[in-house]
């Protein structure tokens, strides 16, 4: 089992690399063809209700084992899946909480006056464990849904509990959040899903405190023989910034996780070593916790 507290200068993280990857070869079922592993932090992962008729429990733990993922940032609709998954394997799901339930979803729960209640209400209920790291991840589709009552008091309660919001949606909500508490901490799902290289940029540059993660933009990493130029120049500026996901949002998702890993493993197999590691796993484990690892 390896043990990772505290600030890790680079020499020993690739001596714990080598140790994780010594430990994946080890272990029963190994990934295929699989590159020689970083350890990855999966940073966007649900297990929602639907999720249980293709996946259990166990397997997620497996097939993440299998891949490489020593640790998740979870979330789901409803709260029990992310609750479920860290009772069976608190070392390795670090559970965020999302303001969907029942009727209430990525349409309608910035508006709904209860949604503050709900999430406050979880918090403090859950709070003396500590096992909450985040608000998310939730939608917001235009600017003005983020100027609502009910996101000045969710923003004002990340802020004073100093947790995340993990936050779907384009640059200009993200930036109205800002607007409204400068002192946010915000992980950027998807890292706006379509927003351009340049206007990424712009924003990490404006806000020190904004994170991001590359589900659903790895693809558009990669170019014929290489990494995108653009976004290897974006990832070397802003290396500490950026982390890994994979957004298993249907079970389709489930089905197709390993290649969504690897296809992570290919391109971050382009980057300079170290630019490589923090993506994958350093900045995550810094921002949400380094903890007792599992076993690969």
């Amino acid at each position: 089992m390896i043990v990772i507290s505290g600030w890790i200068s680079p020499v020993r993280f690739r001596l714990l690399l080598l140790a994780a990857t010594l430990q994946a070869l080890l272990a029963p079922a190994p990934v295929t063809g699989a590159e020689p592993a970083l350890p990855i932090f999966d940073t966007h992962l649900h297990y929602s209700r639907e999720a249980s008729d293709v996946v259990s429990p166990r397997e997620v733990i497996a097939l993440l084992s299998r891949n490489g993922v020593l640790r998740a940032l979870v979330s789901s609709t409803p709260d029990d899946g992310s609750l479920t998954l860290h009772r069976l394997d608190p070392k390795r799901f670090v559970p965020i909480l999302r303001p969907y339930r029942g009727t209430i979803g990525s349409g309608n729960w910035h508006l709904d006056p209860k949604t503050p209640g709900y999430l406050a209400g979880r918090l403090a209920e859950r709070r003396g464990e500590g096992i909450y790291r985040g608000i998310g991840e939730f939608h917001l589709f235009d600017p003005e849904d983020a100027k609502t009552t009910v996101l000045r008091r969710v923003a004002k309660m990340a802020v004073e509990r100093d947790i995340f919001l993990h936050v779907h949606a384009g640059a200009n909500p993200v930036a109205v959040l800002f607007g409204l508490q400068p002192e946010l901490k915000i992980l950027w799902a998807h890292t706006g899903m379509v927003t351009p290289v340049s206007e990424i940029r712009r924003m990490m540059k404006r806000y020190p405190k904004l994170w991001a993660e590359l589900s659903f933009r790895g693809e558009e990493i990669m170019a014929k023989g290489g990494l995108n130029p653009a976004w290897r120049a974006l990832l070397l500026a802003y290396p500490e910034r950026f982390m890994i996901g994979t957004d298993t949002y249907a079970n389709h998702r489930w089905e197709e996780y390993g290649a969504l890993i690897q296809m992570h493993r290919r391109w971050l197999a382009l980057l300079p070593g170290d630019a490589a590691g923090k993506i994958a796993f350093r900045n995550a484990a810094r921002l949400f916790g380094w903890g007792r690892l599992p076993r690969p």
